[in-house]
């Protein structure tokens, strides 16, 4: 295997463990490893979640397919979630599945990188990737985008892991295809993950990249011959995007966004803001001349892939930037080890940045959104000192920065957006909504008043059917297009459209109309929904039925 990033050189033999205290050294860095993973399952799953959980959930006891559901979610994702979810159901063992799948993708990540890597630089730099995962943000976690990154990951490991050059590029661009499919918004995380294989061996990744084009082209045509729906909601999901540069192309307004959601994504991961320097640390040691040339140009390319993804869909939640924070611990974990002489700058800006963004965290709401350009200039500005200091000091006499030390600030400067109380957001969209997890609030109640197996017709958000867990026999769980078209004319007239006013019109056997006001505007849709509704559901004061703040539950007639 040819490979272009070399081993680095053996260590002085002060910096080699003695084997008996080898455990000593690693019993810190993996209580606090697993402590960040014990508080994530503090963090509730984000309502993007469950949202795809509820839909899921009640469409599946009612009697629709995970294959003909819609939840605005592709058919992979929804596989994914549904394997995920398992049949005992819970958020817990939900997010459980999930960690032990990140923590194999990792395992994997470490097989790929051994094959060009020593077994400390890989040990490192996939421990850190798996935890980047596994503590992802909450607002990050399990979300489409956050599901691309795992599986770049994937194919960074089994593109290398195999000692035949054709199996890993098949497996390789199996992965790489299947982070395309999670969400097409994501198929810039496949081409990163094929670029950062061809670091490591270039013809493997060419490989990969042609096996993940065929698995793209068998993929859409075997989806829009059994599941044509699939394609329809694709096209009309497609223009409810209203941002999105596809429409309107390149627009400053949007570019800015983009920098603001960078400035909150390294308030939530300072481990972000210390990546300018982790990769100009790497670069410095390719060597003078044509390699460095080519590593600062894949290191250029490896940022804008992680954040194109965040910029194509134009609406810059959060999650839209769920791989960047991965790709950054995985660079500063490469570089904390390759590079010594950038250890102590590592550690130092680690350790100021992550104790600046725990303070800042904390602040209100209001706050953080009204102080937001002067904190993500400073970070910003943070960020390119150290990247320069970084490249000045190279090749001096380096302090000595312990491997634990550096991993124990690592840690820290991942965990942050998992503390009790720590907002979803900095300042962006749901920067007032924190990680907590939403008391029960009357649906236990509600669920043994109406009886658990009684179908309901929903008109809310899915998180809502996650929480009530009724079933429902429409494929439209949470009735998207029927609420969008209240306030987007266009979308009345479209395919998605009239299939999901069957569900609201015709007698499907609901016996109750669970409705969110805040989420659908029944005096805004159309005459025929207003019609229907009132000829199959008796809403009257009198009639409602005692329901959670902001549902209203009523009878059918």
């Amino acid at each position: 295997m040819t490979t272009d990033v070399q081993a680095p050189a053996v260590a002085s033999h002060h910096e080699r463990p003695r084997t008996s205290r080898f455990p000593l050294r690693l019993a810190g860095p993996i209580a606090a490893a697993l402590a960040a993973i014990g508080m994530s399952f503090w963090s509730a799953l984000n309502n993007d979640v469950t949202y795809a959980l509820g839909g899921i959930e009640t469409a599946g006891r009612g009697g629709v397919s995970v294959w003909d559901v819609f939840i605005a979610r592709p058919i992979a994702y929804r596989l994914f979630m549904t394997l995920i979810d398992g049949p005992a159901g819970g958020e817990g063992v939900t997010r459980l599945g999930a960690v032990l799948l990140a923590a194999g993708v990792a395992a994997v990540l470490f097989l790929g990188l051994r094959r060009a890597w020593n077994t400390r630089v890989s040990v490192f730099v996939a421990a850190a990737t798996g935890l980047a995962l596994i503590v992802a943000p909450p607002w990050h976690f399990l979300e489409p985008d956050w599901v691309a990154a795992l599986l770049a990951v994937l194919a960074i490991g089994v593109g290398l892991a195999p000692r035949s050059l054709w199996l890993g590029a098949l497996l390789g661009g199996f992965a790489a295809f299947l982070a395309i499919a999670v969400k097409l918004a994501t198929f810039p995380l496949a081409i990163l993950a094929l670029l950062l294989l061809s670091a490591f061996d270039r013809r493997r990744a060419a490989w990969a990249a042609a096996h993940t084009v065929g698995f793209a082209i068998i993929w859409y045509a075997v989806t829009r011959h059994f599941l044509p729906w699939e394609t329809i909601w694709l096209a009309d999901q497609a223009g409810l995007v209203a941002n999105s540069p596809i429409h309107h192309g390149v627009e400053w307004h949007n570019i800015h966004r983009l920098l603001v959601g960078l400035g909150d994504v390294m308030l939530l991961s300072p481990v972000v803001a210390v990546a300018p320097a982790a990769a100009v640390a790497l670069i410095r040691r390719t060597g003078r001349g044509r390699p460095r040339r080519t590593a600062a140009v894949v290191a250029l390319l490896a940022a804008g892939l992680s954040l194109a993804s965040a910029y194509g869909q134009g609406e810059f939640f959060m999650y839209h930037f769920a791989a960047v924070p991965v790709l950054a611990a995985g660079v500063w974990a490469a570089a904390f080890v390759l590079s010594p002489a950038a250890r102590m700058p590592l550690l130092v800006t680690t350790v100021a940045v992550t104790a600046v963004s725990f303070v800042l965290l904390r602040r209100p709401p209001e706050w953080r959104h009204d102080n937001v350009t002067v904190i993500t200039l400073a970070f910003a500005a943070a960020a390119v000192l150290t990247a320069i200091a970084t490249w000045l000091n190279h090749g001096r006499a380096a302090r000595p920065a312990s491997a634990t030390a550096g991993a124990l600030a690592l840690i820290a400067a991942i965990v942050l957006a998992n503390l009790p109380h720590a907002p979803l957001a900095f300042s962006g969209f749901n920067h007032a909504l924190s990680n907590e997890r939403p008391a029960d609030a009357g649906y236990s109640e509600l669920r043994r008043r109406i009886g658990p197996d009684t179908p309901v017709l929903y008109l809310a958000f899915g998180s809502v059917n996650h929480r009530l867990g009724n079933p429902t026999h429409c494929r439209y769980p949470s009735p998207q297009w029927v609420q969008r078209g209240t306030y987007v004319r266009p979308v009345r007239s479209t395919r998605s459209y009239a299939d999901n006013l069957r569900c609201v019109t015709d007698d499907q056997g609901a016996r109750y109309l669970v409705w969110q006001p805040g989420w659908f505007s029944i005096s805004r849709s159309s005459v025929e929904v207003r019609t229907a509704l009132r000829h199959r559901f008796d809403c009257s004061p009198a009639a409602r039925l005692p329901a959670p703040t902001g549902i209203v539950v009523c009878p059918a007639r």
